[in-house]
């Protein structure tokens, strides 16, 4: 029997989790939740990522119908910041016995996960563990500029085309909800203090012994935080996390999941050397997301402003790109993430590393 899942509130990544409910493995969704202040009940979820309409409706949270699920997951919203928000539920959710599952940003935020290491002291990896293994199967990289670029939806979307086309494919995402669709997300070890040549060392031999116990023709990867900071004032985590995934794990394609913006076709070659000298990893995939990324510097400290569209106006914009060799799609217009996935499909059969 399935497990029963509600999912609070309803974020862009939520959104994902719901347009995608038919990959689910062991679990349906019984509640989509929207935060109390929103004017969401019975809107579609399109409402919040701008999408394709799915026949799928949000509903006001209230603390009876937490009744209904078996599971709680919980996400962390960008636009607020009140951490009473989230305790409140969850502490309802732990008092009806219910299980509850929080993203890493959420974790993160209320100092939930362990960040310090037992000792507190750097560690070094043991001289036979001194090494990186090849990966025998090809690799696809979901790279991203930032939170809200729908970044999850491509991870879904590849999921179900290379499962349809029959293909055995090994995953690790970049959402912990990723557990919900039968597939992994990162390693909390990515998230402690530990130094950068440690963790590629442990994400490479992590990734190695998923692939001996899957024996997959295929390994996707979605990879948290921005490739880059905006600037010196605000970081998104200086590509840290990217820089050593990457560098554990040589992929074959990488895609970068973007803000919206009228890009000429210098901008996407900077972004693709880019990926190259920092990642080892040439970027020519780019998915145009409904949000633009806005910050307000009119404060001291600086505010990171978004302003959400739909996929209409963004096709529009990817449609009257010239971009060259590069390709464009937009990951919430089931056409454009359709054409996406089979040119992705193309490029490996065609690249003779992946054969």
């Amino acid at each position: 029997m399935h497990k029963k899942l509600a999912l609070f509130p309803m974020t862009r990544d939520m959104c994902a989790v719901a347009r995608y409910a038919s990959l689910l493995v062991g679990y349906e969704i019984c509640s989509l939740f929207a935060p109390p202040y929103a004017n969401y009940e019975g809107e579609d979820i399109c409402t919040i990522d701008g999408g394709d309409a799915t026949g799928v409706f949000l509903s006001v949270y209230s603390d009876e119908a937490l009744t209904n699920c078996d599971i709680l997951f919980v996400d962390y919203d960008e636009k607020v910041k009140n951490m009473t928000f989230y305790t409140d539920v969850i502490d309802k959710a732990k008092k009806l016995n219910k299980s509850v599952i929080m993203s890493q940003k959420l974790e993160y935020k209320l100092n939930t996960a362990r960040m310090l290491r037992p000792n507190g002291e750097p560690t070094k990896i043991l001289s036979e563990f001194d090494r990186l293994y090849d990966v025998k199967v090809p690799v696809i990289t979901v790279l991203s500029q930032g939170v809200r670029t729908d970044q999850f939806v491509v991870e879904l979307a590849l999921r179900e085309h290379f499962i349809n086309n029959g293909y055995y494919v090994s995953q690790i995402g970049s959402y912990r909800a990723s557990e919900f669709f039968g597939f992994a997300s990162l390693p909390g070890f990515l998230y402690e203090a530990r130094d950068a040549y440690e963790k590629i060392h442990m994400f490479n031999h992590y990734v190695q012994e998923l692939l001996q116990n899957d024996k997959p023709q295929l390994l996707i990867i979605g990879v948290p935080d921005a490739i880059m900071k905006f600037n010196d004032r605000i970081l998104l985590g200086m590509g840290l996390i990217p820089y050593v995934v990457c560098n554990a794990v040589k992929s074959d394609l990488s895609i970068l999941s973007m803000y919206y913006g009228r890009h000429k076709e210098r901008y996407f070659d900077e972004m693709s050397k880019y990926g190259h000298y920092c990642y080892n990893t040439p970027l020519e995939f780019f998915n145009i997301s409904n949000t633009h990324f806005a910050p307000d510097f009119s404060s001291e400290l600086p505010i990171e402003k978004y302003m959400d569209i739909n996929s209409e106006f963004a096709m529009g914009t990817v449609n009257d790109i010239d971009a060259g060799d590069f390709v464009l799609f937009n990951a919430l217009n089931k056409a454009s993430m359709k054409n996406a996935c089979n040119l992705i499909n193309d490029a490996l059969t065609n690249n003779v590393r992946s054969i």
